[in-house]
């Protein structure tokens, strides 16, 4: 490892050392799986490395690449990294001007996209991207009747690498190992959700020693095969599926569309997975949607094993062993319930299932270990790597595990948790002040807060700036109440809001429009839109059952005392979500401060308005009169 201290060096000792005997990566592609061998993925990225010399990239030169998780986003970026290059991920949802600001303010100078949706955003843009002299797509689809220099494909950028090598051998090779483990390899710009996101400097050294740390306590072979579906421009899938495939020499495959993803999960078998919580808490909502539809019998087995499933993992949770009896119904229980529903949903051969991201329901975690999939935490940033996870069985649904080996962590006098170690950033790009601020005498300033229990596990509350305050000076987390809530198959989305004109908690929620329009047609209730359904009274008397519920857990003091059904989904194109899709709270707040006055006001409906901005960039708006319910 000391001598293969950056991404392409360890590509090559693989290259080198399986060269076409193994698999390093499995695409789908119009339904059949595509495979490459170590050999193939590393002269992809040598000839695609070679072509970007050719035209023009210089060592610390950066591209920006946007699409989905597919073999040519691996390529380009180890391309980029193997000529002593940095690069920027994007989300494929971001719209022009998310993408105007990522690509100018990381001063990049090529842009890869994956097909003609990416390439137009890329072209409407292009004005304001001055530094940029290229993009290049790898999806030929729809880009026949483009006749432009400022645009080249992928496989023109290789051609020109493989000529290249043809007048300069041995070029590629000896760039590689001038690389060194202090290199700038990505810079990964936060979720942005206090403002415009950041761009943290990350370097081969950061990346290498994260996930070799991670290994540790959870270690990859080269048999192994990991499903890649989480965004690439999220720092968790450049530690687990760039990273941690070249240094396991583990196999990576991609589903052909998120559509597809699971039929193609069951198709791969994947030994390790890793969700982030809404992707979690939404197949639980499918599991509990497709019992609920299923026939008679399934719905009994169900219902009758499950209670065993919780027992026997509540058992493991708490370290306690299940007696002959238990063992013996868990293994009918899962004979003919659990493994047949882990097949469906694809986990059947999965060793190593993790979330990340928000906060996930302590009822979605549990029905997962519950039916056998033994789901585990892991908390990881974009400024410090991986940081801690759950290790082995030591497993608690409401902590995030305990410190990944080499990893410093404390908490401040103020409830913040701070994190050490060869896996933080180096810092924010072009942004010292904000690096002062957040990186104090090595330790990073993560802006959570939280608090180690007595067995030694980190439990987060919220952000910081998130903590609020009710009347008597009583604090809550609000993550905590949504992560809760979340767990129903009904709600989706939920924020939790009091404290600052409201002197008790007001939950504001999103309907799952799936499950909730399935429940309307077995009530035989009509509806045509998600605003339409939102507002039905008998929609609100099945969201205040679940709240109901979710209250008698909580203190008086923090229950929800009101709230409403929204009548739009929450959108990361209207700035409500992030691009990781987390809640950007004080945005939401005042955009619906209306409706909290309303409540602070005790009125039982409100007039509600809302901007919608469409993805071509024109405005709209919606009025719409909402309920307000009183628990």
């Amino acid at each position: 490892m000391k001598q293969n201290d950056t991404l392409p060096k360890l590509l090559k000792f693989n290259y080198e050392t399986w060269g076409d005997t193994r698999i390093a990566m499995r695409h789908k592609d119009f339904g059949i799986w595509q495979q490459y061998t170590w050999k193939d993925y590393y002269e992809n990225v040598k000839s695609f490395a070679l072509g970007l010399k050719s035209i023009g990239f210089q060592p610390s030169d950066k591209i920006c690449i946007i699409g989905d998780n597919e073999p040519e986003w691996f390529w380009a970026e180890l391309a980029c990294q193997a000529l002593r290059g940095a690069a920027i991920g994007i989300f494929v949802d971001c719209i022009p001007e998310e993408v105007r600001y990522i690509v100018d303010h990381s001063e990049s100078i090529f842009v890869v996209t994956r097909d003609q949706e990416q390439t137009d955003k890329i072209i409407q843009i292009r004005e304001e991207i001055p530094r940029v002299r290229k993009v290049i797509y790898w999806d030929p689809k729809g880009m026949w009747s483009y006749d432009d220099p400022f645009i080249m494909s992928f496989d023109q950028v290789k051609r020109l690498g493989q000529e290249y090598e043809r007048k300069s051998p041995g070029f590629f090779e000896k760039e590689v190992e001038q690389g060194k483990d202090e290199d700038l390899a990505i810079i990964s710009y936060t979720s942005g959700t206090t403002g415009k996101p950041k761009g943290a400097i990350t370097t081969h050294k950061n990346l290498i020693t994260t996930v070799s740390s991670w290994f540790q306590v959870e270690p990859w072979h080269f048999t192994d095969r990991y499903l890649s579906y989480v965004p690439l421009a999220w720092i968790a899938e450049q530690l687990f599926g760039v990273a941690g495939g070249l240094i396991s020499g583990a196999s990576i495959n991609f589903p052909e569309r998120p559509e597809t993803v699971q039929n193609d999960v069951r198709e791969i078998g994947p030994s390790m997975i890793l969700y982030n919580s809404r992707m979690w808490e939404g197949l639980c909502s499918t599991i509990q949607t497709k019992i609920e539809d299923g026939s008679p019998l399934k719905r009994v087995l169900f219902n009758l094993f499950l209670p065993i499933g919780y027992k026997v993992a509540d058992l493991k949770m708490l370290k306690r062993s299940s007696n002959f009896l238990w063992n013996g119904l868990y293994w009918l229980a899962n004979a003919l319930v659990f493994k047949p529903l882990r097949d469906k949903i694809g986990l059947l051969h999965t060793r190593s299932p993790f979330t990340g991201g928000a906060l996930i329901s302590p009822g979605t975690f549990r029905l997962f270990r519950a039916i056998g999939v033994p789901l585990r935490t892991i908390y990881g940033t974009s400024e410090a790597g991986l940081c801690c996870c759950h290790i082995g069985d030591d497993v608690k649904s409401e902590s995030m595990g305990r410190p990944l080996p080499g990893v410093g962590f404390k908490i401040s006098k103020e409830g913040e948790i701070l994190w050490k170690g060869d896996g933080v950033f180096l810092g924010y790009y072009k942004e010292p002040e904000k690096t002062a601020e957040a990186l104090i005498d090595g330790w990073w300033h993560s802006g959570d807060a939280g608090y180690l229990d007595e067995d030694g596990h980190i439990i987060y509350l919220d952000r910081m700036a998130d903590m609020r305050e009710l009347e008597g000076g009583v604090k809550y987390p609000p993550q905590n109440i949504e992560a809760r809530l979340k767990f129903s198959p009904y709600i989706k989305d939920i924020i939790a809001v009091g404290g600052k004109q409201l002197p008790y908690v007001v939950a504001l929620v999103q309907i799952d429009f799936e499950s909730v329009g399935k429940w309307a047609e077995r009530q035989h209730i009509a509806y045509t839109t998600f605003t339409d359904l939102s507002q039905k009274p008998q929609v609100y008397d099945l969201i205040e059952k679940e709240i109901r519920a979710l209250n008698r857990t909580l203190p008086e003091s923090t229950r929800v005392k009101k709230f409403v059904c929204l009548h739009k989904e929450l959108d990361p194109d209207e700035e409500e979500l992030t691009r990781t899709r987390k809640l950007r709270r004080d945005f939401i707040e005042k955009k619906y401060a209306g409706i909290m006055e309303a409540i602070s006001q005790s009125k039982d409906s409100v007039m509600a308005k809302s901007e919608i901005k469409y993805r071509d960039g024109s405005k709209g708006e919606t009025t719409i009169l909402v309920r307000i319910k009183t628990l």
